[in-house]
C-alpha cells in the first residue's frame, strides 16, 4: 500500500469498472469485488491487484495473496485455482493503465515541496515539524508536513519536500533535493545530490509509450554517507532501500525497487538497475553496473568497470563483461596477452 503522506489513491474500483477499462476478460465470482490499491504479486494483500508476465516470478504467483491478477490466458493453469483473473494480452501494460487510475496525479510531476509562500516562513512550511535544534541555511526550503529531527543541518539551497522526515544528526549539503522519503539517524548526502524522483518505468508499445506511476518510497537507514551528484529513485511499488552502514561514492546511479544491503561500498559512477539486489558488505568498484531483478551476493567484490548480468553468490570476486571470476578474468587477460604478443612477432617474422 502506498504511503499517504506523499500519494493519493483515487480508488476504490470495482472489477468490472476494471475490466471495462481494458477490454481484458474477467474471470471471477463476483464482478462487484472492490479493489484498494495496486501491488506486486510478492507483497499484494486482498483487495489488491497485480499482474502476471514473466516465467521467472511462477512462484511469486503461486503464493501471491492478490485479490486478482492480470495474466495472459495461456498461463492461466500457473494461477492459483481461488485467484481472481482478468485475462490480457499484454498485462504489463493494462496493469500501467489500471495504475494510472488509481494515481492519476502520479503521472506528471507537481511541486516536490508544495511550498506556499502564504503558509511559511523564511522558506519552512508552518506545518513542518523542525527541531529546535536543528540548521536551517539561508535559501533552504521546507516543505509541508516535513520533520527534521535533532541537530540535523539543511544546507542553503536543498529542497526537503512534502511528507519527507530526517532523523537525527544528519547533514544535508547544499543544492540537494529529497522527496518521498524517509531518512533516519547519522547519515550524510552530499551537494546536489537528488532522492525520491521518479524511477524510469515505462510500459512500451508501438502506439508510444505509458508512464507507470511510481508510487513507493526511498528508505535510507542509518549511518549511511551518500556522495555528491548521486541519483536515488524512489520505488515504482515497493520502496526503494539503502540499509545501515552502506556508503555511495559520487555520481552513484540507483534505480527503483533497488535493495542495498548493510554494510554496502558502492565506488563512484556506479549504475544499478530496477529491482537489483545487494546483500550485506557487497563492494562495487567504480564505473560498474548491474542489470536489474538480479542479486549479488553477500560479500561479493566487483571490480571496475565490471558488468553485472546474472545473479551472484556470496563470497566471491569478480571482474569484466560478461562477469567472470576474477581468477578465470585474469587467466583470459594472460592468454590474450600471449596470442597478441605471438602475431606481433609474426608480423616482425615476415
Amino acid at each position: 500500500m502506498s504511503d499517504p503522506r506523499f500519494f493519493e489513491n483515487s480508488g476504490p474500483f470495482s472489477l468490472i469498472d476494471i475490466n471495462n477499462l481494458i477490454k481484458g476478460e474477467l474471470s471471477c465470482d463476483n464482478e462487484n469485488t472492490l479493489i484498494t490499491d495496486i501491488s506486486t504479486l510478492k507483497f499484494a494483500g486482498n483487495s489488491e491487484i497485480t499482474f502476471f508476465q514473466d516465467l521467472a516470478y511462477k512462484s511469486d504467483l503461486s503464493t501471491t495473496k492478490a485479490s486478482v491478477c492480470l495474466i495472459k490466458k495461456e498461463h492461466k493453469g500457473l494461477a492459483p485455482s481461488n485467484l481472481n483473473l482478468i485475462f490480457s494480452e499484454n498485462p504489463y501494460m493494462d496493469f500501467t493503465l489500471i495504475s494510472q487510475s488509481f494515481y492519476p496525479n502520479e503521472i506528471f510531476p507537481k511541486s516536490t515541496s508544495a511550498y506556499d509562500k502564504s503558509t511559511s516562513s523564511d522558506g519552512i512550511e508552518y506545518s513542518a515539524a523542525v527541531d529546535s535544534s536543528a540548521t536551517i541555511e539561508e535559501g533552504a526550503v521546507i516543505g509541508s508536513q516535513a520533520i527534521i529531527g535533532k541537530n540535523s543541518t539543511v544546507s542553503s539551497n536543498a529542497v526537503i519536500g512534502k511528507g519527507v522526515q530526517i532523523g537525527s544528526n544528519c547533514f544535508i549539503g547544499a543544492n540537494v533535493s529529497i522527496t518521498h522519503s524517509i531518512i533516519g539517524d547519522g547519515n550524510i548526502i552530499h551537494q546536489g545530490s537528488s532522492i525520491g524522483q521518479d524511477g524510469f518505468g515505462f510500459a512500451m508499445s508501438p502506439l508510444g509509450h505509458k508512464k507507470i506511476p511510481q508510487v513507493g518510497r526511498v528508505l535510507i537507514q542509518d549511518d549511511i554517507e551518500i556522495g555528491a551528484n548521486c541519483s536515488i529513485d524512489r520505488g515504482s511499488i515497493q520502496d526503494t532501500i539503502i540499509k545501515k552502514g552502506t556508503k555511495i561514492d559520487n555520481m552513484v546511479h540507483i534505480a527503483h525497487n533497488c535493495i542495498i544491503g548493510e554494510n554496502c561500498i558502492i565506488a563512484g559512477m556506479v549504475g544499478l538497475a530496477g529491482s537489483t539486489t545487494l546483500e550485506d558488505f557487497v563492494v562495487m568498484g567504480a564505473k560498474s553496473g548491474a542489470v536489474g531483478h538480479i542479486t549479488i551476493g553477500m560479500g561479493s567484490q566487483i571490480a571496475a568497470k565490471a558488468g553485472v548480468s546474472k545473479t551472484l553468490p556470496p563470497g566471491k570476486k569478480w571482474a569484466g563483461f560478461p562477469i567472470r571470476e576474477m581468477n578465470l578474468w585474469k587467466k583470459d587477460l594472460s592468454q590474450i596477452r600471449k596470442l597478441s604478443k605471438g602475431k606481433k612477432n609474426d608480423k616482425w617474422k615476415k
